[in-house]
């Protein structure tokens, strides 16, 4: 019930949000990546692409999981932490599918911005980019490890996407540049 709430509030907030994203930058399948503090701006404006999200098997990650299929989203449960073996092998899977999977590559408990390597190894193993996005707004940034950021509602939310392929340094890297252009 929680779950279904959240999917409800979320998609009512999500709805007053003016939308600047630059273009979707490949066609077909990828991995997607993005950080944890961008969570809820990336799935609130990604309810359309088909993506299947991977979440952690923790109690906070139940929750998003709940929200996430109330949202329409595919959701695989797992993290770096716990399962993470089994979500890639799904993750995988969805990718040989068409369906894109999506990660918040810096958890599931931080360090904020440290990217794990759980995304760029499926990406390597499948032959496919990593499309990763960074999301900014005006709003409250959480004092979490992940600075979780809740846009104001009505909000102009502006959302960079980037491509890596492997041999391009790092996503890390990857991710903090374009941030700091967003």
């Amino acid at each position: 019930m929680v779950g279904w709430l959240l999917a409800r509030l979320v998609r009512s907030l999500a709805w007053t949000w003016r939308a600047d994203a630059s273009p979707w930058p490949v066609d077909g399948p990828c991995v997607v990546a993005f950080l944890h503090g961008d969570l809820l701006p990336m799935v609130g404006l990604h309810r359309d692409r088909g993506l299947v999200v991977v979440a952690s098997r923790s109690k906070d990650g139940a929750l998003v999981a709940a929200a996430l299929g109330g949202l329409g989203y595919g959701v695989v449960r797992g993290s770096s932490s716990s399962g993470g073996a089994d979500a890639l092998r799904a993750a995988e899977r969805a990718l040989r599918e068409g369906r894109s999977p999506a990660f918040a590559v810096d958890g599931p408990r931080g360090p904020a911005g440290v990217v794990k390597p759980g995304a760029e190894a499926l990406a390597r193993r499948v032959g496919v980019p990593i499309v990763y996005g960074v999301a900014d707004a005006p709003g409250i940034r959480l004092r979490s490890w992940d600075r979780f950021r809740v846009p104001w509602p009505f909000a102009r939310v502006r959302v960079r996407y980037g491509v890596w392929r492997p041999g391009e340094g790092t996503l890390e890297e990857a991710i903090r540049r374009i941030g700091e252009r967003a």
